[in-house]
């Protein structure tokens, strides 16, 4: 029942993203006004509106009654509609701040500006009969580079190793194996959805007011992170293709590994009645921990969705938590049948030259990407 909930609850908000705003009656004049909450101009800007009238006469005749939109970016998909504004409007990317205040042909930007003369522009009329404009160009990340991605992540070493380790100690529990592993499977799905839209909301935060002048730092550390890491997992391949595990640098710690195969080794042995239910849990405990190794690559695809401007955020990241767990559900559903655990460890071992080969090109395109990125 919870995979189903939370599938929904993302489906309600992608459509809440992307619906278009539309004013209660044409004749009224729709106020669409964006704020964040550590903004002192948007308190001021928001106070203002409080003290419009209901009602105004208009310049040409006849009346128009307000209706009011506050829209906090720092809340729910906030960001997401003010960067469809920013996109439709044109707006230049050194005025993209709170707060702005958007009608049918135009914008006013700053609680002074708003102060001024939004009042002359309702009595104009200008805010009557609002139709949001579709955006001239709208940006959409590669969808396939983002299953790519999670695909790529979902055969790191460090995600095999765990559900190999799982599948080979329920192997001898054929009655449970393809239960306790879909529960496995379906748990990690979830953890890392929920953390990718966390992540993305706190970086959506930290990308207003409060983060803009260390955009550009920040930009450079991502890309010198990200090129880093393609140094490291080249290095990691010559000593895969050496068979030097030992000295293999990105991988999970060796504490943190003992410490998940402890975990997994007592939940297998918690008994049937229990196993289920637990393996679910263990799969929330390991995904977290994992996240040190497999989350540099959804942490580059994060930035890449960040810096696109996609509102389709929930569908980018279901796409990637998708991709992560299909060569998981291949695993399962081969060990299930003939449960040749020994194979499937030594062809990840012969493979893991290409993985890391794999990673390296993929930080590398992440780097030369945002390094173009404006």
């Amino acid at each position: 029942m919870i995979l189903p909930a939370i599938i929904l609850s993302c489906v309600v908000s992608v459509f809440a993203a992307n619906s278009p705003i539309e004013p209660n009656n044409p004749s009224d004049s729709l106020i669409i006004l964006f704020t964040t909450t550590t903004c002192a101009g948007c308190a001021r800007a928001e106070a203002f509106i409080d003290t419009l009238d209901t009602e105004y006469t208009l310049d040409n005749g006849g009346s128009t009654y307000i209706d009011k939109r506050i829209i906090n970016v720092s809340e729910h998909d906030g960001a997401a509609i003010a960067q469809r504004f920013f996109e439709a409007y044109d707006v230049p990317q050194a005025d993209r701040h709170t707060p702005v205040l958007f009608y049918s042909d135009g914008y006013l930007l700053g609680d002074r500006v708003i102060a001024q003369n939004l009042e002359m522009l309702i009595r104009s009329g200008a805010l009557q009969n609002f139709s949001e404009p579709e955006s001239e160009s709208e940006p959409d990340p590669s969808y396939a580079f983002i299953f790519g991605a999670g695909l790529l992540a979902g055969i790191n070493p460090c995600s095999v190793s765990m559900i190999l380790m799982l599948l080979s100690l329920l192997a001898a529990k054929s009655d449970h194996i393809l239960r306790a592993g879909l529960s496995y499977i379906a748990s990690r799905l979830i953890t890392y959805l929920i953390i990718g839209l966390a992540l993305y909301r706190s970086l959506q935060f930290l990308n207003t007011n409060a983060f803009r002048l260390a955009a550009g730092a920040a930009k450079w550390v991502a890309v010198g992170l990200a090129a880093w890491l393609c140094v490291l997992n080249v290095l990691d391949f010559f000593n895969a293709r050496s068979e030097k595990y030992g000295k293999i640098r990105v991988q999970l710690p060796r504490k943190l590994r003992s410490f998940n195969n402890e975990l997994i080794k007592k939940a297998v042995n918690s008994g049937a009645r229990f196993m289920i239910p637990i393996i679910f849990l263990l799969g929330v405990v390991i995904s977290a921990g994992e996240f040190l190794c497999t989350g540099q690559i959804y942490l580059a695809t994060i930035l890449y969705v960040l810096r696109s401007g996609d509102v389709s955020a929930v569908t980018a990241f279901l796409t990637y938590v998708t991709a992560m767990v299909i060569p998981m559900i291949i695993l399962l559903f081969v060990c299930a049948r003939g449960r040749r655990i020994l194979e499937m460890s030594e062809f990840a071992r012969k493979n893991l030259p290409i993985i890391k080969l794999a990673n390296a090109a993929l930080f590398l395109a992440f780097a030369i990407y945002m390094t173009g990125a404006q």
